[in-house]
């Protein structure tokens, strides 16, 4: 027989999921030099991209990268591309000027890494290729990364704020515009 919306019978019932995210070794490696205000990354032994945060393979040459290939990055890098965001007002609400969120090239890494805050200058002074600095928090400021995903740089990183150096020349970042 078939079952018609009148014989139906819903139920109320609460859910609760509890989530544990277990960090790989690379992830947690990461989140620990970051804490110690180093940025690593892993330089694949096949192709020479080097991954930031590290990924512990490279993915383009499906090639498994360890702590033999791990790499010093600088915490100096260039604007590839940036968002400005104009907080919304709302109660509670303790932004309430414009801020710049960047894709920052860091020298010596092949790729981006995103949402970064830009400080230190007005958010309609920002613009690609602009050269950025890190602005470290203090090292008892820097909370661990409990889950330390490696999905990025954590809360080590205060902001990002220009290091006074020359825009860089377009070529060094076109690859990275979004």
């Amino acid at each position: 027989s078939r079952l018609f919306m009148t014989d139906a019978v819903f139920m109320e019932q609460m859910v609760d999921l509890e989530y544990k995210v277990v960090a790989s070794p690379t992830a947690k490696r990461f989140a620990q030099s970051m804490g110690d205000g180093r940025i690593i990354g892993h330089k694949c032994p096949s192709c020479g991209k080097v991954y930031v945060p590290p990924k512990g393979y490279c993915p383009m040459c499906v090639v498994e990268t360890t702590d033999a290939d791990e790499v010093a990055i600088a915490d100096v890098g260039t604007v590839a591309s940036f968002t400005v965001l104009t907080p919304i007002q709302y109660r509670g609400q303790n932004e309430k000027d414009p801020y710049a969120l960047a894709n920052i090239l860091l020298d010596g890494a092949s790729g981006t890494v995103g949402q970064q805050r830009i400080a230190g200058v007005p958010s309609d002074q920002v613009r690609m290729g602009m050269r950025v600095k890190a602005v470290w928090n203090p090292p008892d400021e820097r909370a661990p990364d409990d889950d330390a995903r490696g999905w990025g740089l954590g809360n080590a990183i205060k902001h990002w704020e220009p290091s006074g150096e020359s825009d860089a020349p377009l070529e060094t970042y076109r690859e990275h515009m979004l």
